[in-house]
């Protein structure tokens, strides 16, 4: 007789059904737990602030050095996608705005976020033909200096928006209206957020918080090359 097997994940803090797993390390033990989304935001909240006051360690004190890494929720591997993506666009660094991000960038933003060892960063940069030592959030552009065979940070960041395209009338009246306000948007219903994600994947916004976003520099670059042509 053929016979289903159903297996129940149960949240290891009060027994409730459990949707995710929550890996962490503390003092130097790495720790998992099955938890549901209520209990595993509230940990989450509960750590944000010592994750705000803490500092990236340094790999030298590291306890779990040689630990493997912690495996990530979906939801955590796409927070951590746009991190990476918005990492790179901070220090002008190409990267691909849709599907895998390199190995590579991936572990020259571990090393420059969590142990401040830009070394791998500024190789990646000078692959790319950018100056390693122009500063990573925009410059001004008396600072921006042309480097023989290396490209501007404007320039640059042309070429970006110049790739992403046209884009649909909802998507240019969010984006315009962002760039002229303060910068940042919110979803107020599914069509603000349909149209704020599909900007997102064309690295012209970047989310904030749920429902919160903000107009990256390949944005404000898109508008500036797209305002309409004087007329007599």
């Amino acid at each position: 007789m053929a016979q289903t097997v159903r297996v129940r994940l149960v949240d290891d803090l009060d027994g409730s059904e459990a949707q995710e797993k929550v890996s962490f390390t503390f003092d130097g033990k790495p720790r998992e737990i099955e938890l549901s989304h209520e209990n595993a935001a509230k940990f989450r909240q509960l750590m944000q602030p010592y994750m705000e006051a803490s500092r990236p360690a340094k790999a030298d004190n590291i306890a779990t050095k040689g630990a493997p890494a912690p495996v990530l929720t979906q939801a955590q591997q796409r927070e951590e996608g746009v991190a990476i993506r918005a990492w790179c666009e901070k220090h002008h660094l190409p990267v691909n705005k849709l599907g895998r991000i390199p190995a590579m960038t991936r572990k020259a933003w571990e090393q420059e976020t969590r142990h401040g060892d830009r070394s791998l960063l500024d190789q990646l940069l000078a692959k790319a033909g950018i100056d390693p030592s122009l500063p990573g959030d925009k410059p001004e552009p008396d600072k921006v200096v042309p480097i023989k065979g290396r490209v501007s940070v404007e320039d640059h960041l042309e070429r970006l928006a110049r790739t992403v395209g046209k884009l649909s009338d909802p998507q240019e009246t969010r984006l315009r209206a962002a760039s002229e306000g303060s910068g940042t948007a919110t979803a107020k219903d599914a069509a603000d957020r349909s149209s704020y994600e599909a900007l997102v994947r064309r690295g012209c916004m970047q989310r904030e918080a749920e429902d919160t976003y903000s107009i990256t520099e390949v944005g404000r670059t898109w508008v500036r090359l797209h305002e309409p042509a004087l007329t007599a």
